[in-house]
């Protein structure tokens, strides 16, 4: 089988180990825009950005031409099978080659096992290591560009996510004198990660160098106050209390981080142990969004100097972000334990459901199975507290309309809860930046390539490639927003004898009837064209043209 390499120095090698001569820079770095998305189709136009950013030469296109024709000559060696090519899809290109044969998917696939819970904790540790084993270097080595380094640091926060993962699993396994070396490798590298300090703390104790542990929490303080003017998360604070009051006892760090920590109700006298809520509605169809994806995953996993996690998912109507909301919900959820709660606000409609934040917080207080005190009775909010204190939660916030019916909430997220919110606007969200952790995932229209793999996931692949050019009209003028994109596409799934240009010719009629409607009272229309302010000339222009014969 052959191979290629993403996660070190890029290369390819044929099954019989084979080095093949990717050519010079800029070659090599369009064989690995579609090695990334190996087997999925990367618009011409993409290729072209990634390669020479907003303003490529006039000769661009020719010229990646070319790449492509030097690279199809180089992977298929004359007589021998060719193991992965290069082939014309949708109007751009793909790699076509075993799955298996590209580092970066094998490394995903591997450990998705690892998270899905397949096996027992050492299998889990086990196929952690081995997902961890496939890195050689830092990714796309000798690759240069923009697109190459954004990539590389995703792809790089991406690892520390699944390696802080795997030291966690590996502590409550009881390898703390393992993982020393290892573990202060990786504070060096990220001495601000509160999660990597914690994990060093705990296995330092666990191995008798309590000193050193508060030594690391430390540096650690004076680091946070020097750089950001703030003290570690809550949960790092109790962990160095913890150090303090076992003082040098034999095992007395076994009930430290990274083991599960006990209910807080459960003290005698308490309220009932809450039950265990998995409220996510089912996962949608999802199409591209890795890097957001990869985003989420690196904000939960490289979080420091925060008492609590909040991420805010922003983007107009339409765009998905409640699908990926979920989706990512979904992926995260055996990281979360003590359940996954989730609540529509409505903000779309002015749904009153949740008009103020005890509201909020009684219905998660519900779906905890904590009785909520008396209206009027003002320990409401302590309440929550004890509920959440010490367990793993992950509540979603579906579309917020403005930061006043989650405030309380927000304000009183404690360590081990993350909150994903999605909004359209964030405006008013803002001003908790000052006293919280928040992040922002700003969503954007698909790019070309992703949604014509929506469409051709719905329609099939044969319809898709049958009507090129009606599929890039249907695209532009859904504005790529997945909404619109999936409403159309199960509009003309309906309907197997309806031509696509038939369909554009309609929707192109939809959207002129819609277009000088006011703001939103578009909702409706799946079909409108949604462009960005930018293109408010070039619409107004378009419209003093005959139309296309």
């Amino acid at each position: 089988m052959a191979f290629v390499r993403l996660l070190g120095p890029l290369e390819y090698r044929t099954a019989a180990g084979e080095a093949v001569d990717l050519g010079h820079t800029r070659q090599r770095g369009i064989f690995a825009m579609l090695a990334v998305s190996a087997n999925e189709a990367v618009m011409t136009t993409e290729l072209i950005d990634w390669t020479w950013g907003s303003e490529p030469p006039l000769s661009a296109r020719n010229v990646l031409h070319s790449y492509i024709s030097r690279l199809r000559g180089a992977l298929e060696a004359p007589g021998s099978p060719a193991e992965a090519t290069v082939q014309r899809r949708h109007g751009g290109y793909v790699l076509e080659v075993d799955d298996d044969s590209v580092d970066l998917h094998r490394f995903r696939r591997t450990v998705a096992r690892a998270r899905s819970g397949e096996g027992d904790a050492r299998a889990s540790v086990g196929l952690f290591r081995q997902a961890l084993g496939i890195w050689q270097d830092s990714p796309l080595g000798g690759v240069t560009g923009t697109w190459a380094t954004t990539v590389r640091e995703l792809l790089e926060l991406e690892r520390l996510s699944v390696l802080v993962e795997c030291h966690e699993r590996e502590l409550r396994l009881g390898g703390h004198r393992e993982l020393l070396d290892e573990l202060r490798a990786v504070a060096d590298r990220h001495p601000d990660n509160e999660i990597v300090i914690r994990n060093l703390m705990t296995a330092l104790h666990r191995s008798g160098r309590r000193t050193e542990a508060l030594g690391a929490y430390a540096a650690l303080r004076r680091r946070l106050a020097e750089n950001l003017g703030v003290d570690p998360a809550g949960e790092t604070q109790e962990l160095h209390t913890s150090i303090l009051a076992a003082g040098g006892r034999a095992g007395a760090g076994r009930t430290l981080a990274g083991d599960p920590c006990p209910v807080a109700a459960a003290r005698s006298g308490g309220p009932p142990e809450p039950r265990v809520p998995h409220q996510l509605p089912r996962a949608t169809r999802l199409v591209g969004r890795e890097q957001e994806l990869a985003m989420l995953d690196g904000f939960v996993a490289a979080a420091s100097a925060e008492s609590s996690c909040i991420r805010v998912i922003e983007g107009p109507p339409g765009i998905g972000k409640t699908a990926l909301a979920i989706h990512w919900a979904h992926r995260v959820a055996p990281r979360f334990p003590d359940g996954q709660i989730f609540v529509d606000l409505h903000g779309r409609d002015g749904a009153r459901d949740f008009h103020d934040p005890d509201t909020l917080i009684r219905f998660i207080l519900r779906s905890l199975g904590v009785p909520a005190p008396p209206a009027g009775t003002g320990d409401l909010t302590e309440r929550y507290r004890e509920a959440v204190a010490g367990r793993r939660l992950l509540i979603v916030l579906d579309d917020l309309a403005c930061h006043d019916t989650a405030a309380g909430l927000l304000r009183e997220v404690s360590d081990g809860t993350v909150v994903l919110a999605t909004a359209r606007s964030t405006e008013t969200l803002r001003e908790l930046e000052g006293s919280q952790s928040v992040r922002f995932v700003r969503l954007r229209e698909l790019s070309n390539r992703q949604a014509e793999r929506m469409l051709a996931g719905i329609l099939g692949e044969a319809r898709v490639e049958a009507e090129e050019d009606a599929v890039a009209r249907i695209i532009e003028l859904c504005g790529r927003t997945p909404q619109a994109l999936t409403m159309v596409a199960e509009h003309a799934l309906g309907r197997p004898h309806l031509s696509l240009v038939d369909l554009t010719m309609t929707m192109a009629l939809e959207a002129e009837r819609w277009r000088d409607r006011p703001v939103g009272e578009d909702e409706a229309c799946p079909l409108r064209r949604r462009r960005p302010p930018r293109d408010r000339a070039a619409d107004a222009a378009e419209r003093r043209q005959p139309p296309a014969s």
